[in-house]
């Protein structure tokens, strides 16, 4: 199922606003651009879960309304639920489509949602950050989402920050070999509602903008 197209420029452009933010010279500014970057990083699986599913062959663009109304009305769905549905899915996990990156990568996100909660409501995390420190976070975020968005490229032809995840695949028989053929909207909904991660990320940040524009 892989693609070999060059690596576009959407994620750069994507996170020009967290570089702006980091440079700025405004008390609250590292803190913003960790909160946007985190944003983006759930953003980012929640498209490319939705790219998965509009290529099943049932999905057209009259369902787009349902199927983005299923995935909001969902409300405990947060990022390693989205991880979690694509691996259910798809033939490959994220796992072996980022390689062998992959266990260190997803070891830093863990790390940081031991206190992102916290920043995200101007809680003191405990752990004392300072703005170099929040910095280096904000680059494991985006080291994720950079190697994401090259590897899904490559592997399913949409890197998750395009503009626009309901597209379909040049290849008409893109989801022939899912693991679970997916028939309506409402199996769609069962399959969202059963088997949720044992560990996700809890903030209702991660519903921002979830029309996918």
């Amino acid at each position: 199922m892989s693609h070999n197209k060059q690596f576009p420029n959407s994620i750069y452009n994507e996170f020009r606003t967290v570089e702006i933010l980091v440079n700025s010279p405004y008390t609250t500014g590292r803190t913003d651009a960790f909160v946007i970057a985190w944003v983006k990083s759930e953003r980012q699986v929640r498209r490319i879960f939705s790219y998965l599913i509009y290529q099943y062959p049932i999905f057209e663009k009259k369902d787009v309304p349902s199927i983005i109304q299923t995935i909001a009305s969902n409300n405990n769905l947060y990022f390693n639920d989205f991880i979690d549905k694509f691996n259910r899915l798809y033939p490959k996990t994220y796992k072996d489509i980022i390689g062998s990156s992959y266990d260190l990568l997803k070891a830093d996100l863990d790390g940081i949602n031991s206190f992102r909660n916290k920043i995200f409501h101007g809680q003191p995390t405990g752990h004392s950050l300072t703005a170099r420190q929040l910095c280096n976070e904000i680059e494991k975020i985006q080291r994720w989402c950079f190697e994401v968005a090259k590897k899904m490229q490559i592997e399913i032809g949409y890197d998750g920050f395009t503009r626009n995840s309901f597209r379909k695949s040049t290849n008409e028989n893109f989801a022939s070999d899912y693991k679970l053929q997916i028939k309506s909207v409402d199996e769609l909904s069962a399959f969202l509602t059963k088997r949720k991660a044992r560990h996700r990320y809890t903030t209702s940040a991660s519903k921002v903008e979830i029309k996918n524009k």
